[in-house]
C-alpha cells in the first residue's frame, strides 16, 4: 500500500477512547474487517496470525505451554515488522508474569518442572529470573513491572474484576507505547486492532461471569495438581498437570 492509502485507511478508523471508560467501541467488528480489505493479502494474513497469537482466549496459564512458546518462537521472527515484533514478545512477557502468578495462587509451589528436552512453560527473556523467585511476591521482577504487585493482590484477595482492569490498563498502556512514531502506516493499522480487542474485551466483560470463572479455575487447578501427585505414583516423575484457561468471557488480546 501507498502512503496515501494508509492515510485513507487511518483516517477512516474513529478514535479508540481509554479502555476503561468506553460503553462498548466506536466501531464495530464487521466495520473494522471491512475497512481492513484495504490492506495488502500479506498483511491481512500476518495480522490475523498476531491477533490469533495474542488472543486471551487461546492462552494456556496453568497448563503445559510449550505448545504456545513454540509456536511464539516461530512466528516472531517472521513478523515483517521490528515494532510488531517487539509488541508480541512483551505482550507474551506479560502473559507470562500473570501464569506465574496463577500457578502460585493455585498451589504450584516451584516452577513448572520443564518436561522432555526442557521445553520452557513461559515466554520471558525474564524466565529464568522469575524461576530462580518463584517464592518472592513479585517473582523478583517487580522493579521492572511497577503493576505486579497489585496484581498480585487483587489476584490473592479473588477480586476478578480489579484484575482484569489492571490487566487490560496495562496492556493498552503497552501497545500505545508501541504505537509512538507510527501514524499512517502498517504498524498503526495493527496497533489500532489489537487497542480495539482490548477495548472489545472490556465492554462485553461480565464480572459476575468472571467471578465464577475465577473460582472454578483456582479449584480445577487444585484438582489437576492432585491428579498430577497420583500419576507421579504411578509412572515416575513424567506424569504432568492438566491445564485451564484464564478467568473470563470470550475475549481477544
Amino acid at each position: 500500500m501507498t502512503r496515501d492509502a494508509y492515510v485513507t485507511l487511518v483516517s477512516s478508523l474513529p478514535a479508540l477512547g481509554p479502555v476503561l471508560s468506553a460503553k462498548h467501541p466506536p466501531i464495530n467488528r464487521v466495520q473494522l474487517q471491512r475497512r481492513l480489505r484495504l490492506l495488502s493479502a500479506e498483511h491481512r494474513g500476518e495480522l490475523k496470525a498476531i491477533a490469533d497469537l495474542l488472543s486471551w482466549a487461546r492462552l494456556p496459564l496453568l497448563g503445559t505451554d510449550a505448545a504456545l512458546v513454540a509456536r511464539a518462537e516461530r512466528l516472531i521472527p517472521r513478523i515483517s515488522s521490528p515494532t510488531l515484533q517487539a509488541l508480541a514478545r512483551d505482550r507474551l512477557e506479560f502473559r507470562t508474569l500473570i501464569a506465574a502468578l496463577r500457578r502460585r495462587q493455585a498451589g504450584q509451589d516451584s516452577p513448572p518442572r520443564r518436561e522432555g528436552r526442557g521445553e520452557a512453560w513461559g515466554y520471558s527473556r525474564h524466565l529464568r529470573r522469575i524461576e530462580a523467585n518463584w517464592r518472592d511476591p513479585t517473582l523478583g521482577v517487580g522493579r521492572i513491572y511497577p503493576w505486579l504487585a497489585d496484581a498480585r493482590a487483587r489476584l490473592e484477595a479473588g477480586d476478578a474484576q480489579g484484575l482484569e482492569r489492571i490487566l487490560l490498563e496495562e496492556s493498552w498502556r503497552q501497545t500505545e507505547r508501541h504505537a509512538i512514531g507510527h501514524e499512517f502506516d502498517y504498524e498503526a493499522v495493527a496497533i489500532y486492532v489489537i487497542k480495539w480487542n482490548l477495548l472489545d474485551r472490556w465492554t462485553r466483560y461480565d464480572a459476575e461471569a468472571a467471578a465464577a470463572r475465577f473460582a472454578s479455575l483456582v479449584d480445577a487447578a487444585l484438582a489437576d495438581r492432585t491428579l498430577a501427585h497420583q500419576t507421579l505414583a504411578d509412572i515416575g516423575p513424567s506424569g504432568t498437570a492438566g491445564s485451564t484457561r484464564h478467568a473470563g468471557k470470550e475475549a481477544a488480546a
